[in-house]
């Protein structure tokens, strides 16, 4: 399916999120679904050149329906989304396993067409931050000018990235504004959905549109996540040990007026263990 540009689109901004290795707790992607499921809108297209994916390692789901059993390949798939206030084109998919550098200048070249005002990439790391206590979100950009307007951190981390840097970057090189969302999620409970990551990053991500969102049922399940961790933790008195020194580190950083230099160097040793485990 070719790209579909829109006319007519409204002040749009873009929201990138790319499941796997860059998607603690799927906090991005699920951010991401939640705004197909509240906000109507059109698809425009999909990135599916099978060059791009490793099938063994990104392999097709087999769904069944009353019609029949039909596969789903893996694709990165882009829609607008219709806010009442402005558009935002979602770009949603598994990160790609090959050919990182085309793929990353074939979205380059779909975001030009789509001229928004900002690209956000979302993103998810597991970090020592505790469940108990509000999820930190780095607020990152490598435009000066980006940061200045949204007073952001700057992000001097070197090492590893996956997509969201590599298509980021390449959409600096030519002149496609762009920002970067990263939710800390605790390692301890890495598995998949993490409600209070998905709230943490929307609230950011209102602050860069410049939008209200609609949380719908998100805020409610996130304090049900956390209790149903409090109740578990409770029931191992070495990890409620763990997640105390957790709180108690939290708490100290917090008075100490820690700033986004604790979540970027979070991020560093986020990106290095999963090479390391890669």
């Amino acid at each position: 399916m070719q790209f579909v540009p829109l006319e007519g689109l409204n002040n749009p901004v873009a929201v990138v999120a790319f499941s796997g290795w860059n998607d603690a707790g799927d906090a991005a992607s699920d951010l991401v679904r939640h705004l197909h499921a509240t906000y109507l809108g059109n698809d425009l297209g999909v990135i599916d050149d099978e060059r791009y994916f490793d099938f063994q390692h990104t392999r097709p789901m087999l769904n069944r329906t009353a019609d029949g059993p039909w596969l789903e390949w893996p694709a990165v798939r882009l829609r607008v989304v219709h806010h009442p206030v402005r558009d935002i084109v979602t770009v949603l998919g598994p990160e790609p396993n090959l050919l990182w550098r085309s793929f990353a200048r074939d979205l380059v070249d779909r975001m030009s067409k789509v001229n928004p005002e900002l690209v956000v990439f979302l993103g998810g790391m597991l970090s020592d931050t505790p469940h108990s206590r509000p999820l930190p979100v780095g607020v990152f950009s490598s435009d000066p000018a980006i940061r200045q307007r949204f007073s952001m951190e700057v992000n001097d981390y070197s090492g590893p990235t996956g997509m969201t840097g590599v298509a980021s970057q390449m959409m600096t090189l030519e002149r496609i504004p762009t920002a970067s969302l990263w939710v800390s999620v605790p390692h301890y409970v890495s598995t998949p959905p993490n409600p209070k990551a998905q709230d943490a990053l929307l609230t950011e991500l209102e602050n860069l549109m410049g939008v209200e969102l609609d949380h719908a049922e998100i805020p409610a399940e996130a304090v049900k996540w956390s209790e149903a961790v409090d109740e578990l933790s409770q029931q191992d008195p070495e990890i409620a040990e763990y997640i105390g020194q957790l709180e108690e580190a939290r708490d100290a950083e917090e008075v100490e007026g820690a700033t986004g230099d604790t979540i970027a160097a979070e991020l560093e040793k986020f990106l290095r263990r999963r090479v390391d485990d890669d």
